[in-house]
């Protein structure tokens, strides 16, 4: 009988921690859902790669940035939801896309086109 028991409340707790866990991966899976992954490239007029420019990703409640990596590339995962999108890099004009829809559970793509800046010169006569 004492044998019994033993078994019992060991397959009890068995039951208790698969319990467990599904509710763990359930509540996981439903905030994988809620966010978005965004990734994209950050390229010139030349569609060559700009290393180094700062995406900037905000709405009211959420701001994150991030640099190209060596291939001009970038990756960030986001709550979903509409946002201003900017980067920025020496030598070239700000770019901005707003409002951006990021959707619940998706991978966008947004490949980011920057313009070379000229910088402007004043000629005084005199």
């Amino acid at each position: 009988m004492k044998g019994m028991l033993v078994i019992s409340l060991a397959l009890l707790a068995t039951i208790s921690n698969l319990s467990f866990a599904e509710q763990t991966s359930s509540s996981a899976h439903a905030e994988d859902l809620k966010t978005s992954t965004i990734s994209g490239v950050v390229l010139d007029a030349n569609n060559a790669r700009i290393v180094g420019a700062t995406i900037k990703i905000e709405n009211a409640e959420f701001s994150r940035r991030v640099k190209s990596g060596d291939e001009g590339n970038f990756r960030v995962e986001i709550p979903a939801g509409l946002y201003q999108i900017t980067a920025e890099c020496q030598g070239f004009r700000r770019f901005e896309l707003s409002p951006f829809r990021a959707n619940a559970s998706a991978c966008e793509l947004i490949n980011i086109h920057m313009e070379v800046d000229v910088p402007k010169s004043t000629l005084k006569v005199h």
